[in-house]
């Protein structure tokens, strides 16, 4: 007797879409990881494309038998069956005793043991032979809990939407036919979980919600091992043949690749996260295809068909025959419980012309007469249409879009409706970057949707922005003149605000970058107005201020973390060697600019080394004539500078052991071999260069703040972190009168990119993942632990930012020093934080209790007025006149 079944809702048009992605997300994550299975594995800075080979070989955009095997399960899901069912079953286990005979391009050797096994057998329906041969399989093996069930898994969420328990018996049962073990049972039923909340509300929750449906006995460990995968990289998980690895790689791309900030006019979408997280999910090396398959669905089912890029639905095909349209159909019929909507879609050989629809009609684009702008009734006449591609924004039919013609059909989910378009700006941009595309490939395009007054020239007016730069406004002016029947787009506010939205950049966006595609985390939390030009923000009345604050927070932020934030009260308090060797390179940045007004030529990071040594030659590390500048012709001189005249910077204040080994192996003259260390120090003692990042040249002086983190600390992620650290505090710096935190660190991050071309995608993940936590979980020590757990580079900069970013509001900063001064390395992770904060509030709202009592503040107050003063007013002049400041030679030598 049949079992009850609860029906499927009624999914509203995001809930399609949503649906509509399950499938086609598993196979252009199939065919993405394609080519790099079992290959070396993708390093941070290469982008999977969709190459095929790989192998099968398969062609580009061919996907493979983890695909192929889902289809088995959709086409008979797509009509309707309740996959608990031994009927259903049954027929499952029919098509991939079809598939392994006939289409199968490459085969598991576990799938095809049970499946060889079970063709065999007689006596017994297809499900069940196949469900004892897979028992057989596990009982003899040791293991036998591959991946090959949950990589064809997502379509069963999709055939039980309406009850999360049957889907998982579904999910169970249809998993056992060839993988019964129970770590396989548990993965597809999380997975199954997660695509089903995915499709009904638009959010990843439902894989940890999937939790309260395994066995109880077996809930702690699977909660563990998703812990796991949230806490490592997808390669982490190399074994990803074993089902939980998989499970956890393709777990791990998605929950740590951030979700990216709307900023259409800068082209950052949210949406881009399906595509970021499928990259990841491939760099997890291995068994590629099948994690991104694995992943794909998942992404699908949250981002939708809509947020799949238009070039991989173009070019995604498959086993038996199927394109990207195909697929959907699979998973919208199943998700409708085996029926097509009122007007037969998605099975309808055509759609029908929408009630009211005007006639037929083909004009030119009044800015580029190859693109055509049309509608459906245009596609069903008896006239031939000239074009070799055809650009469609509305629900089409099966048929072929031009029956008699060859020609590249481009079909693009896009409702004309407000509020039904979850990735509206995402979708307009890429359609009209494939007229774009198109068009440079030397193709007569036919743009379209139903009507042709409202999908058709929104999409034509970001195509002339694209390709020429015009405004939102009079390219709809002029398409508004062209377009014979009716003008309906101003009766879709959404549509026309994002038109206007996607062409809010200066110029012509698509002119230098149509074929770029955004880099992971472009878009990030707090878009807000730029910040002011770095000419002008230090000769705003708030600079210096700003600028003693990233100075006196550095020193501050040393002291109280080297202390675990108890420090004595009513005493001095002692500088730590982070804010000795800061104080030496904002002096020698600042004769580097001496020397480069009265030489012409300056090399910053030499004349910084140059500052290192003579806190060396403080120190007592090396005799003195050592470590002397060969211009410094009497001994006596050297060191030379006020700074050298301090005292305290000649008492020892810590341990600085990969500078002191750089510094120690220098011959007079030269600069000494770094060593391979990460230490914090690069980092630390670089944060005053942000001053010259935020008023001088960015793109230069960070460069440049690499090449000093360079001179003592070799490992490149050492130099990665301090160049950045620069970035982020010159956005802090000049972050306007008003200063926001969180945005300032968001646009720096946004900013990196640009600043420092030898940026990893990773770091900058790395980057946005700890805003994020700041922005969603602040101040929780767990969370700075895991972000900061050592005293490296790398950890001082992640454990700076997301406590900053915790505490960003001008009277939490002594809250903001204190939390930070609990990371495991508490000096390094507060520095970066002081340093953070005391640049985008200033002096003033550093805890003036502390500031006052500091051994060095007075010394860093001085530079920091003197090195702005440099900076705007030349106080030695230059090379053609003379300064107004006659001791400024001496105070700051530029030899």
């Amino acid at each position: 007797m049949a079992r009850a079944r609860t029906p499927n809702p009624r999914l509203d048009a995001r809930g399609a879409d949503r649906a509509a992605g399950v499938l086609l997300g598993a196979a252009v994550g199939d065919a993405l990881g394609v080519p790099y299975e079992f290959q070396t594995t993708l390093g941070e800075d290469q982008r999977p494309r969709m190459i095929g080979g790989g192998l099968g070989p398969y062609e580009p955009g061919e996907y493979s038998d983890d695909t192929q095997m889902q289809v088995c399960v959709a086409e008979v899901a797509a009509t309707g069956a309740d996959l608990r069912e031994a009927g259903a079953l049954d027929a499952v286990a029919v098509n991939f005793q079809r598939w392994l005979s006939g289409g199968a391009s490459d085969v598991g050797a576990q799938t095809r043991a049970v499946l060889t096994a079970a063709g065999r057998a007689s006596g017994a329906t297809a499900g069940a032979a196949m469900l004892q041969a897979a028992r057989d399989f596990t009982a003899a093996k040791a293991h036998s809990a591959g991946n090959g069930s949950l990589m064809r898994t997502g379509i069963v969420a999709l055939a039980h939407l309406g009850d999360a328990a049957e889907m998982a018996e579904a999910a169970v049962a249809v998993g056992a036919l060839t993988h019964p073990d129970p770590d396989c049972a548990d993965a597809c039923v999380l997975w199954c979980s997660g695509i089903r909340t995915a499709v009904l509300e638009g959010t990843f929750d439902g894989v940890r919600a999937g939790l309260d449906l395994l066995p109880a006995e077996r809930r702690g460990i699977w909660e563990r091992r998703l812990e796991e995968a949230e806490t490592h990289p997808a390669s982490h998980f190399s074994n990803n043949g074993w089902v939980v690895h998989a499970l956890q790689a393709a777990w791990s791309a998605i929950s740590r690749t951030p979700v990216p900030e709307p900023d259409p006019a800068a082209g950052n979408f949210p949406a881009q996260h399906l595509r970021l997280a499928l990259e990841a999910a491939v760099r997890a090396g291995t068994d590629t295809d099948t994690v991104a398959a694995i992943a794909g669905a998942l992404l699908g089912a949250r981002w939708g068909c809509s947020g799949i890029p238009l070039r991989w639905q173009r070019d995604v095909h498959g086993w038996p025959g199927l394109t990207g349209a195909g697929l959907v159909r699979l998973a919208v019929r199943t998700a409708r419980g085996g029926r097509d909507d009122d007007a037969g879609w998605p099975s309808a050989a055509r759609v029908p012309l929408p009630v009211g629809s005007p006639p037929a009609f083909a004009v030119p684009h009044p800015h580029d007469p190859g693109v055509v702008l049309g509608n459906l009734a245009l596609l069903r006449g008896a006239e031939p249409v000239d074009v070799d591609a055809v650009v469609s924004l509305c629900r089409m039919g099966t048929d072929p879009v031009l029956p008699d013609a060859d020609v590249e059909h481009v079909r693009v989910w896009l409702v004309d409706s407000d509020g039904d378009n979850a990735n509206l700006h995402y979708v307009l941009d890429q359609a009209a970057r494939e007229v774009l595309r198109l068009r440079r490939a030397g193709k007569r395009v036919l743009l379209h949707c139903a009507a042709g007054q409202s999908r058709t020239p929104a999409v034509a007016a970001l195509y002339s922005h694209l390709a020429g730069g015009r405004d939102a406004e009079t390219a709809l002016s002029e398409l508004r003149a062209v377009l014979p029947h009716g003008w309906q787009l101003p009766a879709h506010a959404e549509l026309l605000d994002a038109v206007h939205a996607l062409a809010a950049g200066t110029g012509a966006r698509g002119v230098s970058s149509a074929g770029r595609s955004p880099a992971a985390g472009d878009a990030l939390p707090g878009r807000g107005p730029e910040p002011e030009r770095p000419a002008e923000f230090l000769k705003e009345r708030w600079a210096p201020s700003r600028v003693r604050g990233l100075l006196l927070g550095l020193a501050v932020g040393d002291t109280l973390g080297a202390a675990r934030g108890r420090l004595p009260a009513e005493v001095s308090l002692r500088a730590g060697v982070s804010t000795q060797l800061a104080c030496f390179t904002a002096e020698g940045t600042i004769r580097a600019f001496v020397r480069g007004d009265h030489r012409g030529v300056c090399a910053p990071a030499g004349v910084v080394w140059h500052a290192y040594r003579r806190w060396a030659a403080l120190q007592g590390l090396e005799p003195h004539r050592s470590l002397r500048h060969p211009r410094t012709e009497d001994e006596g001189a050297w060191p030379d500078g006020w700074l050298a005249q301090v005292p305290v910077l000649a008492q020892r204040r810590g341990s600085a052991p990969a500078t002191v080994a750089a510094l120690s192996g220098s011959g007079p003259g030269g600069m000494g071999s770094p060593t391979a260390s990460r230490g914090c120090h690069a980092l630390t003692r670089t944060l005053p260069v942000a001053v010259a990042v935020a008023g001088h040249d960015p793109k230069y002086w960070v460069s440049e703040a690499r090449a000093m983190a360079a001179l003592t600390h070799g490992d490149p992620a050492a130099r990665s972190a301090a160049a950045h650290a620069t970035v982020l505090a010159a956005h802090c710096l000049t972050c306007g009168a008003q200063p926001e935190v969180r945005r300032a660190l968001a646009e720096g991050i946004r900013a990196l990119p640009g600043a420092d071309p030898d940026m990893t995608t990773e770091e900058r993940h790395r980057l946005t993942a700890a805003l994020q936590q700041a922005v969603e979980h602040p101040a929780d020590g767990t969370r700075l632990a895991r972000l900061a757990p050592d005293p490296t580079a790398p950890s001082a900069l992640l454990g700076g930012l997301y406590a900053a970013a915790s505490f960003p509001e001008r009277h939490q900063v002594d809250a903001a020093l204190r939390f930070a001064a609990g990371a495991p390395d508490g000096d390094s992770v507060a520095c970066v934080t002081g340093a953070l904060l005391g640049a985008a509030h200033g002096a003033e709202a550093l805890p003036v209790d502390l500031v006052s009592r500091h051994e060095l503040a007075w010394v860093l107050d001085t530079l920091a007025r003197d090195l702005v003063a440099q900076m705007v007013d030349r106080p030695s002049g230059t090379e053609y006149g003379s300064g107004w400041d006659e001791h400024w030679w001496g105070r700051y030598p530029g030899w």
